[in-house]
């Protein structure tokens, strides 16, 4: 018996048209066709924008065709037939009344209709059910160990590059993939860390700033878990020996996320680390920053010159980007023009030409900046200064009018400074060119569902200069903060403006102690003032403070 579907509407369309994909979501599954070994509807899925419910009760529609719900006079029939191309090709035969049903996930599958004429030899309708099903009635009723076939199937040589793609489209493996980015979401994570070790996979999620243990993945499933991940981001998946860089875009808990991918070879295996970014979750509001007023306002005040280079300071995953772009939306009042150079483009902003550096074409910060000051901007942003070429580029920028802004990756915003010498630039240069410096961190906010309080700074520092004595508090640990007493992050900050007596002192060249009792004489607080004044506000703790600003400065420790 040869069956054929009229396919009255495609089934992206049907899908839009019942409401469970959006127009956008479509096109971008498209695009992906071309690259990926799977149909319209599994890449759907597997890119979280409709569940495997919705795509089978499309099917359904588009096809004409009835969902599979059991009865209690329904009689499984038995089957003459491979394990193995039950294995790859599941389905269940079921006889109801007078009536014959093919049972399965995938009635386009040519090979499953073949093979259950074969065994029936009589008419038979067709029912559809989600794939897990069909395989548990598989397992259940024809007795070939299918659980035990797929641990098999799995384990491979990652050499054979054909069975990684294929192991990277199955069902298991992408519904282990878009859980696991569900669950990182959820938990208000800004990593996933898949490391590979000697006794197999670890994966830890990054919460507001730590690491967590999430879960050892099943060992069948690990090279299959990386393999899936490097095709999403459209990488080589052949390619084990150098990083890759990539990007995915998917839709998950109704929020649009994009994914930077980066693989990194280790001894074990690769190792992968996926940054997730939330589109429309980040506040381009300096007031949610956690600056406080004054210090605000003198920030404001040195964004709004029209000239000279302004630079924010702190490790990787300080918040500096976040600060940047606060700045610049500050500033973008449409009547000027901003040109950013970053690596990455984390976020797009409205009204603002942003490029990414690209080192292996040979656009690098140096190179693009070069380029940038040729399109007349007003205001430039340098993602960093790594080197003396983009360091005389951008400082030439300020003096010839146009603002800049930039990173450095220094302990502290006095060290910027020196920095700057260290690299290479003429000290009457700097002070010339240099309007100030914000050094940051990003400390734990305590959870305000579990807040108590925990006694007295003085118990621990003795009294404060200029704060005196105050309750700390601490988070006890509840529910909503998953036992860690904190949730959210906030930033701690140190600001340098440029007086005249700053800028006189780093023309003569002074060391960095004579530059510190300067700023100090011009009003010039340390990060760890800040973060006392964080845990006086009961917004976080000391051990908090103590930890992101050890090595900041000892003054009060």
């Amino acid at each position: 018996m040869t069956v054929f579907f009229s396919k009255k509407e495609k089934i992206g369309d049907l899908l839009v048209r019942r409401r469970k994909l959006q127009p956008n979501q479509l096109e971008r599954a498209l695009t992906h066709l071309e690259s990926v070994p799977q149909g319209l509807g599994e890449i759907l899925v597997s890119l979280g924008f409709i569940s495997e419910e919705d795509l089978i009760e499309g099917l359904a529609e588009q096809l004409s065709l009835t969902l599979y719900k059991p009865q209690e006079e329904d009689t499984v029939l038995p089957l003459t037939i491979s394990k193995i191309f039950l294995r790859d090709h599941p389905f269940a035969l079921i006889r109801r009344a007078e009536q014959n049903i093919l049972v399965c996930h995938d009635p386009l599958d040519g090979d499953i209709l073949s093979g259950a004429e074969i065994q029936l030899s009589a008419p038979f309708e067709i029912q559809l059910a989600l794939e897990a099903d069909v395989k548990k009635m598989v397992d259940e009723h024809y007795d070939i160990g299918l659980k035990e076939m797929e641990t098999e199937k799995y384990i491979i040589d990652e050499a054979d590059v054909d069975k990684l793609k294929d192991m990277a489209s199955e069902a298991p493996v992408i519904k282990y993939v878009n859980n696991l980015v569900d669950t990182a979401v959820n938990r208000r994570a800004s990593d996933i860390h898949i490391e590979s070790f000697e006794g197999g996979q670890l994966i830890r999620f990054r919460i507001d700033g730590i690491l967590h243990d999430y879960e050892m993945p099943p060992l069948s499933m690990q090279a299959a878990i990386i393999s899936r991940t490097k095709l999403l981001a459209a990488l080589d998946i052949a390619e084990r020996r150098i990083p890759q860089d990539g990007k995915i875009s998917m839709r998950t808990g109704g929020k649009e996320i994009d994914l930077r991918v980066s693989t990194m070879p280790t001894v074990y295996g690769e190792g992968v680390v996926i940054r997730i970014l939330e589109k429309g979750s980040i506040i381009l509001d300096m007031s949610h920053l956690g600056m406080e007023a004054e210090m605000e306002k003198q920030f404001k005040t040195l964004i709004s010159y029209p000239n000279g280079i302004i630079l924010v300071t702190g490790p990787t995953g300080s918040g500096k980007t976040t600060t940047l772009y606060c700045a610049l939306n500050q500033i973008n009042t449409g009547n000027n023009k901003i040109i950013t150079l970053e690596d990455p483009v984390e976020y797009q902003l409205k009204g603002i030409n942003q490029t990414q550096v690209r080192p292996e074409i040979g656009l690098t910060f140096a190179k693009g900046l070069r380029s940038i000051v040729r399109q007349d901007p007003d205001i430039i942003m340098v993602g960093e200064i790594r080197d003396i070429d983009t360091a005389e580029i951008a400082v030439q920028s300020s003096l010839t009018g146009h603002l800049v802004f930039s990173t450095l990756h220094t302990n502290d915003a006095l060290s910027a400074v020196t920095r700057l010498m260290d690299i290479g630039v003429e000290n009457f240069l700097i002070s010339s060119a240099l309007r100030g410096v914000l050094a940051q961190r990003l400390v734990r906010r305590i959870c305000p569902h579990c807040r108590n309080v925990q006694g007295r700074i003085a118990e621990h520092l003795g009294s404060v200069p200029e704060i005196g004595d105050f309750d700390m508090f601490t988070g006890s640990g509840c529910v909503n903060c998953s036992g860690s007493g904190y949730s959210g992050r906030i930033g701690i900050y140190e600001l340098l403006t440029m007086t005249d007596a700053m800028c006189r002192a780093v023309a003569k060249r002074k060391d960095l102690g004579e530059l510190k009792k300067i700023a100090v004489a011009e009003g010039f607080r340390e990060m760890f003032y800040d973060g006392l004044m964080k845990i006086k506000e009961g917004k976080t703790t000391l051990a908090e403070v103590i930890r992101v600003s050890r090595g900041v400065t000892n003054a009060a420790l």
